[in-house]
């Protein structure tokens, strides 16, 4: 376990501690590994001195890792660099390197940054493990930013801060890991995991500072290549799958399990923020009405006034109205000092007008209460209430949006809305409007119907989406479009090609051509059997260390759909920060219109779900076989049919079977 110590600098978080989000963000990043202690953390102003002297006390005091945030730019008060500087015997410039690689990978501006890496030894005599090093990295000031350059150096940091404490470089426990054959970054991440004695259960972090923990029991997953080798002769390879068949309660364990949740980011509140997820509570910077307004159009009055004529005063008064007048307000209007009440137009009449036609006095028929008609302060919404809650969804409906401009929001923090590629391969598949629809395959063209399908699915739940349109059955062409995917868009869909045939190689391209690992190749349902779900490493500088995600779906048009709903789908809602109950679709109970026959595997059979007096009942889109796309159309729901067993081969007219809804019920 590494102690850490972290620093804000920044004039603003300084006279309000409230407004820096980088401190409890790294801080719950880093304690989410179960490898690092934050020991210290303190927030100065851009001052040299100020830092200087913070980091200072932390390295005396035998601190492994230091880390500040803010004042690494150009500005006139950016001066962390420099009071750091000072402060380093060992300059860290493959750590500089690495952060401006990945920062620049996003933004062109990350070539402003001016970050500083290295280690310092303790010169204070007597101090705390003095002659030890303390690995100090300036990160910027921005949560986006400092999450973005640490994440580039997590896997390297455990070494590191072995190497800075003291430590052999041959006798650490990343440097062992990798003499015992776990080369590269691939051994140096699995000796950090390790790490972490007794810590076993995976996590899942972000910037909302949630973990998600998963201690259920999981199906067996290979530790060794499985995939069939596609140049061996076809004679000589695999006619078995190697790969068990796992229950679709166990394949979801493994993708959430193995599902990262998206960086956080500042995002303009208006209708583009449709599809986003809240990274944080919103809360009410002030009170609405921030003043006693009125929520009528009349007069503003003293509830001490009794019925008689009244000069009328149509100019907001500064001062208090003398006795005899009233003020004219309209809806949503404040108060005038000394009015404590309001009265409708329709309990007054005109009583004289001046040359324009104005009223110059009006008769109040009718004496009001103290408070009438009156919206005291901060009755719709007090000062510091919460308004909207982490997790919540911003909807097409408005009513957030509406929320949001209400209390005065311009910006919110929500989690990046994943991008999303979607490849068909298959040497027979062709585009719906090619005009040269020839074929060098010696069987027919089969119009591409996956693709599109998926994409208008995408697009219409609003994430950001990536065609790579439909790839031919070679290992070339198969891993040139799965390596664009994985490197511009955080999941991957594939249809086709996740069998055992010659030509099925997704499994063999991300095992053996992309150092992935497929998690599971087989699920025990109907339809969807050959479904695979598998993670490929970052690239080296990507500004996150979080793996791609790859599903592989079968290329049968219902197979591909119905998986889609019941694993892509899910791992989309966990990426983009939803609540843990509403990862997977809604279930709910249905009652059948006709008998269902039974499958030995459990089975999704496509309904159409209709309200009724008597509740939800189910209607069959008729044949069930995963090539026939025509029972897709229409269908909202997906009953969730057990396995036949002895005595029960079907499902009868007036079963009530739980139903995973897909779509509207009309």
């Amino acid at each position: 376990m590494f102690d850490v110590a972290i620093l804000c600098v920044s004039d603003t978080a300084f006279s309000d501690p409230s407004s820096d989000r980088v401190l409890p963000l790294i801080s719950d990043l880093l304690e989410s590994t179960g490898i690092y202690k934050v020991k210290s953390t303190a927030i100065v102003r851009d001052e040299p001195k100020e830092i200087t002297q913070a980091v200072s006390g932390w390295i005396d005091q035998g601190i492994a890792l230091c880390l500040t945030s803010g004042g690494t730019g150009f500005g006139t008060r950016d001066n962390t660099p420099e009071a750091v500087a000072s402060l380093i015997d060992k300059p860290a410039p493959g750590f500089v390197t690495a952060m401006l690689l990945g920062s620049l990978n996003i933004t062109p501006l990350a070539a402003l940054s001016r970050p500083v890496a290295g280690v310092a030894l303790s010169r204070q005599p007597g101090a705390k493990q003095e002659g030890k090093g303390t690995l100090i990295v300036t990160l910027p000031g921005s949560p986006k930013g400092a999450k973005e350059n640490l994440e580039t150096l997590l896997k390297v940091l455990p070494h590191a801060l072995e190497l800075a404490g003291g430590a052999s470089s041959r006798k650490t426990q990343v440097h062992q890991q990798i003499e015992k054959g776990q080369d590269g970054m691939k051994g140096i991440e699995t000796a950090t995991k390790n790490q972490a004695p007794g810590h076993s259960c995976s996590h899942s972090h972000s910037q909302s500072h949630s973990h998600s923990h998963s201690h259920s029991h999981h199906a067996p997953r290979s530790r060794t290549l499985m995939s069939q080798d596609p140049s061996v002769a076809i004679a000589s390879r695999q006619r078995q799958s190697p790969w068990p068949l796992v229950s679709v309660k166990d394949a979801l364990s493994l993708i959430f399990e193995n599902t990262p949740v998206t960086q956080i980011e500042s995002v303009t509140v208006d209708e583009s923020l449709t599809g986003y997820v809240l990274s944080d509570d919103v809360k009410s910077s002030k009170n609405i009405p921030n003043s006693p307004s009125t929520n009528i159009d009349g007069y503003a009055v003293r509830s001490s006034d009794a019925p008689g004529v009244y000069k009328v005063v149509t100019t907001f008064p500064t001062e208090p109205l003398p006795a005899g007048s009233v003020y004219r307000i309209a809806t949503g209007a404040p108060l005038p000092a000394g009015m404590d009440a309001c009265i409708m137009v329709e309990d007054t009449e005109v009583v004289s007008r001046d040359d324009q036609d104005e009223e110059l006095e009006v008769r109040l028929l009718a004496q009001v209460d103290a408070g009438e008609n009156v919206r005291k302060e901060g009755s719709d919404v007090r000062e510091g209430e919460k308004v909207l809650e982490a997790g919540d969804v911003i909807t097409q409906v408005g009513g957030e949006l509406g929320t949001l401009a209400f209390v005065g929001k311009q910006h919110v923090l929500a989690h990046r809305r994943p991008v999303v590629a979607v490849l068909s391969t298959g040497n027979e598949l062709v585009n719906l409007h090619d005009k040269n629809k020839s074929n060098t395959a010696s069987f027919s063209s089969i119009v591409d119907s996956n693709r599109p399908t998926l994409l208008s699915i995408l697009k219409h739940l609003h994430y950001e989406t990536l065609d790579l349109g439909i790839c031919s059955d070679s290992m070339d062409a198969t891993k040139a479009a799965l390596k664009r995917g994985t490197e511009e868009a955080d999941i991957v869909i594939t249809t086709g090609g996740t069998s055992m045939g010659v030509s099925d190689l997704l499994k063999p391209c991300i095992e053996r051509e992309l150092g992935g690992s497929v998690h599971f190749g087989r699920v025990a349902m109907k339809p969807g059997k050959p479904t695979t779900f598998a993670t490929v490493p970052p690239h080296p500088f990507a500004p996150t260390r979080n793996p791609k995600l790859v599903f592989a779906l079968p290329g049968n048009p219902a197979s591909a759909l119905v998986t889609f709903y019941l694993f892509v789908l899910p791992a989309l809602r966990k990426m983009e920060g939803r609540r843990q109950g509403e990862w997977e679709l809604a279930r709910v109970p249905v009652s059948l219109t006709t008998s269902i026959p039974l499958d030995s595997r459990p089975e999704y059979h496509r309904v159409l779900v209709r309200p009724t007096a008597k509740g939800l009942e189910a209607v069959s889109t008729g044949g069930q076989r995963s090539s026939r796309t025509v029972s897709l159309a229409g269908a909202n729901g997906l009953l969730e049919l057990p396995a036949s067993k002895e005595g029960e081969d079907s499902k009868q007219k007036g079963d009530i079977v739980q139903c995973v809804l897909i779509g509207d019920i009309m």
